[in-house]
C-alpha cells in the first residue's frame, strides 16, 4: 500500500503552455495552446505575452485569441495573425493608333461585282504621324507581415518604345513614336515598328526588271510575265495578270486580276489572298483566299477561309483545303469534274496525316516482309543446309527490326491521335453552296469522307455527331 501511495505521489505534473509559430514568409503565424497535466492552464495574457515575444504585432486576431481560452481550443495549431501581402505593379503598355490585326475585305455589289481597289491593304502613315505611345506601368501596394515590417511590391516592367526604321520619338514628348517618312506600316509582333517606303514598278515584271526581292511592300501597275519570282516582306499589290510566276508575300496579295498558266505559279502569303481568278495554279495562305470569279483546276490552301462569291463563284477541279471554312457559289461542274473540297485542316495538317498514313502503310507491309524473312531464314537455319554465318547475322538483324517496328507503329499512331486532338478546334468549319453542287465532288471535313453523288442546291456541310451532314444552306 505504501508503494501505491507513494507513486501516484511522484505523478506527472505539468502547467499548459502557449507556442508561437511565425511562417518563413512572416505572412502567417499558428498558435497552439499546449494542454496542461494536473497543472495550471495556459491563460489568454500568455498567449498575448508569447506573441509578444516573437515580434507578432498585426494582423492579430484578438477575437479568435479569446475564443481559443474561453472554449479551450487546445492542443491544434491555429491561424492567429495574418500579415498583407503585397500587390505588384502592372507592366507599363504600348498603345498603337493603328490597326495591329488587320482584316482585308473586298466590297461587293448588288450585281456580284468585287472592287479591289477599295481594300486599304496597305497602311499608308504621313511623315509626323503617330503610330504609339509607351504607357507608363502602375505602381504596386506595399504589403506588411505580422512582425510590422514592410513588404515592398515587384515594380510594374517598363517599356521600350518599339523604335524601327524610318521612325523616331516625337520631340515634345518621347514616350510617343512618330514616323519619320510617308511611307506604309511593318508591324513586327510587339517588338518593332517600322515604316517603309512602297516600291512602285511601273510597268510588267519581266526582262526588264528581272526577279524582285524588296524588304518593304510591292506594287507592280503591270503583269507579272511568266518564270520570274516575287518576294516581299510586307503586302503585294498587282494591277496586271500574273502568268506562271512565284510570288511571295510576307503579308497581304492582292491581284486585281488574276494568276493564270500552265500550273508552275505559285502564290504564298503570310496574310489574305485577294484575286480575280486563278487557273492551274497554287496558292498558299495563311489568312484568308478571296476569290472574285473562279478557281479552275488549281490547289488552294487558306489557314483561314476560302471564298468564291463573284458572279460565277465557280470552284472546279484540283484540291481547296481552308481550317476555317469554304463559302462558294458553285462547286463542280455538269461534267462531274472531280473537285476535292477539305474544310477543319490546314494545309500543313493535311501533308502531315498523308505522311503518317503512308508510314503506317509501309510498317504493316516492313512487318509482314520482316516476318516473311525471319521464316525463311529459320527454316533454312533447321534444315542445316548451307546456313552460313552471314545469314546467321541476318537473321539476328530480322529479328531487331521486328522487335522495333511495333514501337514505331505505336509512336505514329500516337501522332496521328494527337493530330486529330488539335484539329478539333476546327470541328465547326463549314461548307457552303449558295447555288450548285455537282456529283464528282469530294467533300473532308477533319478525317470524315464525303462522295456528291447527286446534284445539290443551296446546301450546306458539317460535321455533327462525327457525321458529314448535308442541309439547306442559311
Amino acid at each position: 500500500m505504501a508503494d501505491k501511495q507513494e507513486a501516484n505521489e511522484e505523478k506527472i505534473v505539468r502547467n499548459g503552455e502557449v507556442k508561437v509559430n511565425v511562417t518563413p514568409d512572416r505572412l502567417e503565424t499558428y498558435l497552439k495552446v499546449v494542454s496542461a497535466i494536473n497543472g495550471n492552464d495556459a491563460t489568454y495574457e500568455e498567449a498575448v505575452r508569447e506573441l509578444k515575444k516573437s515580434n507578432v504585432v498585426y494582423g492579430i486576431n484578438d477575437e479568435l485569441l479569446k475564443e481559443i481560452f474561453e472554449n479551450k481550443v487546445f492542443d491544434q495549431e491555429i491561424l492567429i495573425a495574418s500579415g498583407l501581402p503585397p500587390v505588384d505593379g502592372v507592366d507599363g503598355e504600348i498603345k498603337y493608333f493603328f490597326n495591329t490585326k488587320r482584316e482585308i475585305k473586298a466590297k461587293e455589289d448588288e450585281k456580284g461585282n468585287v472592287d479591289y481597289k477599295d481594300l486599304s491593304l496597305i497602311q499608308n502613315i504621313k511623315k509626323g504621324e503617330k503610330l504609339t505611345e509607351v504607357m507608363p506601368p502602375k505602381p504596386g501596394v506595399e504589403g506588411k507581415t505580422v512582425t510590422g515590417n514592410p513588404i515592398p511590391p515587384a515594380e510594374g516592367k517598363k517599356r521600350l518604345l518599339p523604335q524601327g526604321r524610318n521612325t523616331m520619338p516625337m520631340p515634345e514628348n518621347p514616350n510617343i513614336l512618330i514616323s519619320a517618312i510617308d511611307g506604309h506600316i511593318i508591324f513586327k509582333k510587339d517588338i518593332l515598328v517600322e515604316v517603309e517606303p512602297a516600291y512602285v514598278v511601273s510597268a510588267n515584271v519581266d526582262y526588264s526588271t528581272g526577279n524582285i526581292d524588296y524588304v518593304g511592300s510591292l506594287l507592280v501597275k503591270g503583269d507579272v510575265k511568266s518564270g520570274f519570282d516575287i518576294k516581299v516582306g510586307g503586302d503585294i499589290d498587282i494591277w496586271g495578270v500574273v502568268e506562271d510566276a512565284k510570288i511571295e508575300a510576307g503579308g497581304g496579295v492582292l491581284l486585281q486580276k488574276g494568276i493564270i498558266g500552265k500550273g508552275g505559279g505559285v502564290v504564298k502569303a503570310g496574310g489574305n489572298v485577294i484575286l480575280k481568278f486563278i487557273e492551274n495554279q497554287s496558292i498558299y495562305s495563311k489568312g484568308n483566299v478571296i476569290v472574285g470569279e473562279e478557281i479552275l483546276h488549281s490547289k488552294v490552301y487558306a489557314d483561314g477561309k476560302i471564298i468564291v462569291k463573284g458572279k460565277k463563284g465557280f470552284i472546279i477541279g484540283g484540291e481547296v483545303v481552308a481550317a476555317e471554312g469554304i463559302e462558294a457559289k458553285n462547286i463542280g461542274n455538269y461534267q462531274h469534274m472531280r473537285t476535292e473540297i477539305s474544310v477543319g485542316i490546314s494545309e500543313k495538317m493535311k501533308k502531315k496525316i498523308e505522311e503518317i498514313e503512308f508510314n503506317l502503310k509501309k510498317n504493316e507491309e516492313n512487318e509482314e516482309n520482316v516476318k516473311n524473312a525471319i521464316y525463311s531464314l529459320v527454316s533454312a537455319k533447321f534444315s542445316k543446309k548451307g546456313f552460313s554465318s552471314e545469314k546467321e547475322k541476318l537473321l539476328e538483324k530480322m529479328r531487331r527490326i521486328q522487335g522495333a517496328l511495333p514501337k514505331q507503329r505505336e509512336e505514329l499512331e500516337k501522332e496521328k491521335e494527337n493530330i486529330h486532338k488539335e484539329l478539333q478546334k476546327y470541328k465547326n468549319a463549314e461548307i457552303k453552296v449558295y447555288n450548285k453542287i455537282y456529283p464528282g465532288v469530294k467533300i473532308t471535313i477533319l478525317d470524315k469522307k464525303y462522295m456528291v453523288n447527286e446534284e445539290g442546291a443551296f446546301v450546306s456541310f458539317k460535321l455533327i455527331d462525327d457525321e458529314i451532314v448535308c442541309g439547306k444552306c442559311h
